[in-house]
């Protein structure tokens, strides 16, 4: 498609919502042009207002396609906002509007209104064109529709699912339910760790971190190298009870530490794997050399979630289990995973392992930790065996989304919910499932086949499929090895 044409392309409608009293002339937003953004799903309107004290802010809403049953990606931006980040000249009434989760190769609709502080609005209507999108992988601009979302299939929560992934350097790549892309990383980066959070994507980048914007800016924000850190990008990056926590190696852990960080990048709290189970083993009457192998992958954390309810840190180590700490004082909960791997053979562990419950499997080789609306412990059971303990536990043929009802070491963990497809998706690395509202989740397969496809599954609270997608695994999980949905309606900019 030809480039993105210049100038205006607009169909201004006014409207006033209340009554002014003022005499003079109300302000007004005019339309001037557009500009390409630095990807085809971002764009930049040129605007003025004629009173620039009068403004309070500006929204936008991009359509969706027709047929489709998403929800409008929407912003609202206040003029401190667009004053604060250089998108708005008070002294000329100039304003450069951001608006982002465009479709590629097509002529967007979109709707602004502008907010004025005597409470009056006015609202215009543009059309935005715009390019192609130049996919490096080839694979998320053509995927295959196993069940498409239709107008009919209402019944699901989100609408946006961020694709953590290293297959091309567009980390994070964001698509709609429908399959479409509307938004891609500009940092030039390919790696596992992202995260969607303060309205932006955080972005593992060697030993710190980079903050994406939606409007494609970036910047490098913190770096850890002062910690011993040597990389900030071998898995997820979580929620935390403050901020983001990170899972780092250090020149002297792989995979066993977890940093919390707020979200200008400065270190909250630090987790050391090795040297809490390694105290708590000695504390025991173990010796814990053969176990806690440093520098050794011994632990292999992936996954890392904060549930309020009792204060605690889970962290999933796919060799092992999910081990349970308290935040503050860093002392064992309880432990839950396959008692036939080498971590049950030790007293010390497992005088901390939970019953299970009646139908109750603990997971093997699993991610994506994370609590639901109802408390409950969810997590993504690969079935994979242990690479690097003897024993190294039960291997299973499938893999599987579960949640767990985990209230203390004292009572029996029971498995409330379970999604299987039947037994028949063997899916043994990366992988994920999370939950959006209530019983609304996304199971994302990484390595399906195993090794062959990358599955998307939206389910309903109601238990119902309502899209699957599927992409070719590309190097191993590169693909989406994990994902999860995100909202880019009703955004608040300040």
């Amino acid at each position: 498609m030809k480039q993105l044409l210049i100038g205006l392309i607009a169909t201004v409608l006014t409207f006033t919502f209340s009554a002014t009293t003022n005499a003079a002339a109300p302000a007004v937003v005019t339309i001037n042009g557009q500009s390409a953004g630095p990807t085809p799903f971002i764009s930049q309107l040129d605007l003025t207002v004629s009173q620039a004290s009068a403004l309070a802010g500006i929204e936008f809403m991009v359509e969706p396609k027709p047929g489709s049953a998403t929800r409008p990606v929407s912003a609202s931006y206040s003029t401190a906002y667009l004053q604060s980040r250089g998108f708005f000249d008070t002294t000329n009434g100039q304003i450069n509007l951001p608006v982002f989760g465009l479709y590629a190769d097509y002529s967007n609709t979109v709707v602004l209104t502008y907010l004025f502080n005597k409470g009056s609005a006015q609202t215009a209507s543009v059309t935005i064109p715009t390019a192609a999108f130049a996919d490096p992988t080839g694979v998320y601009t053509n995927p295959t529709i196993v069940q498409a979302r239709s107008l009919q299939t209402k019944d699901l929560s989100y609408d946006f699912v961020m694709l953590k992934q290293y297959a091309s350097s567009n980390t994070p790549v964001i698509v709609d339910t429908d399959g479409e892309v509307r938004w891609v990383g500009t940092a030039g980066i390919a790696i596992f760790s992202s995260i969607f959070y303060d309205n932006a994507f955080y972005v593992a980048s060697g030993t710190g971190l980079v903050r994406n914007e939606l409007d494609g800016a970036f910047g490098f924000i913190a770096d850890y190298s002062n910690l011993g850190v040597t990389t900030t990008g071998h898995h997820n990056y979580d929620p935390g009870k403050f901020g983001i926590i990170l899972e780092v190696d250090t020149t002297n852990a792989i995979e066993s530490v977890n940093i919390e960080i707020d979200r200008l990048g400065n270190v909250l709290k630090v987790w050391n794997v090795a040297d809490i189970i390694r105290d708590a083993m000695i504390a025991g009457g173990d010796d814990p050399s053969a176990f806690v192998r440093e520098p050794d992958d011994w632990f292999h954390n992936n996954a890392t979630t904060y549930r309020k309810s009792d204060n605690t840190i889970i962290m999933s180590g796919r060799e092992d289990f999910v081990i349970a700490f308290d935040y503050d004082t860093q002392e064992i909960k309880w432990i839950l995973g396959d008692s036939s791997k080498a971590w049950y053979q030790y007293p010390s562990l497992r005088q901390f392992a939970v019953t299970l419950g009646k139908d109750t499997l603990p997971p093997i080789g699993q991610h994506a930790v994370s609590i639901t609306k109802d408390n409950s412990l969810l997590l993504f059971d690969n079935g994979a065996t242990s690479l690097n303990h003897t024993p190294p536990g039960t291997n299973r043929t499938y893999s599987a989304a579960r949640k767990y009802k985990i209230k203390s070491l004292k009572k029996p963990a029971r498995e409330v919910w379970t999604y299987d497809r039947n037994q028949t998706i063997n899916s043994p690395y990366c992988s994920s499932v999370y939950e959006d509202r209530a019983k609304n989740y996304l199971v994302t397969y990484s390595m399906g086949g195993p090794f062959v496809y990358t599955k998307l599954v939206g389910l309903s609270s109601k238990g119902a499929v309502v899209f699957e997608i599927d992409y070719p695994a590309i190097n191993g999980c590169g693909t989406a090895w994990n994902a999860i949905p995100i909202h880019l309606e009703n955004l608040v900019f300040e």
